[in-house]
């Protein structure tokens, strides 16, 4: 059995600070290379970074559309630019950068809806958290180490088949390693 805890900050930046102090107070715990931390910014965007269900998450709504297939629009375009002289070659390398962008956004790793939206039910707009998924002593664990700091703590526990949903989810991310 594993239990899902959030300890939610008013603040964007509210769970980092939180856990800089907890660990300066703590030291090293398992927990503390469980964790995943929680931004919900405002028009309703996510970022996850930290360890997950085993699993290092980085992830950002937002999305970083810059990659390979960006650069190569963008000089896919430049070189049907020269064609058409200076104007031709901005216009080019904008527009195979725009397409390659697209085609990049395409292929950017999305998370399964299911954790999404179970984090982004526990953690308010403009507000930010520890996530732990793990075995219930862990979350004690974490849960006392908190206490006194000013988080909310919102805790379930899971059954097997809605812990392996949320481990699913995941599962595409690289393996942590701690």
């Amino acid at each position: 059995m594993l239990d899902l805890a959030v300890i939610v900050f008013k603040h964007a930046e509210g769970a980092d600070h939180a856990y800089a102090d907890v660990l300066s107070e703590r030291g090293d715990a398992p927990w503390v290379h469980e964790i995943a931390f929680v931004e919900h910014h405002r028009h309703d965007r996510l970022v996850v970074r930290g360890t997950f269900a085993g699993r290092y998450v980085n992830y950002d709504e937002e999305g970083d559309l810059i990659g390979k297939r960006t650069a190569e629009g963008a000089l896919t375009g430049a070189v049907a630019g020269v064609i058409f002289g200076p104007p031709g070659l901005a216009v080019g390398m904008v527009g195979g950068a725009t397409a390659g962008g697209i085609s990049e956004s395409h292929h950017a790793p999305h998370l399964h809806d299911a954790f999404l939206e179970e984090v982004r039910a526990d953690v308010p707009e403009r507000s930010s958290g520890v996530l732990l998924l793990a075995a219930p002593q862990h979350v004690d664990a974490m849960v006392a180490a908190f206490e006194g700091h000013g988080g909310r703590l919102v805790r379930r526990q899971l059954s097997a088949e809605a812990a392996l949903e949320l481990e699913r989810a995941v599962a595409g991310s690289p393996r942590a390693v701690s």
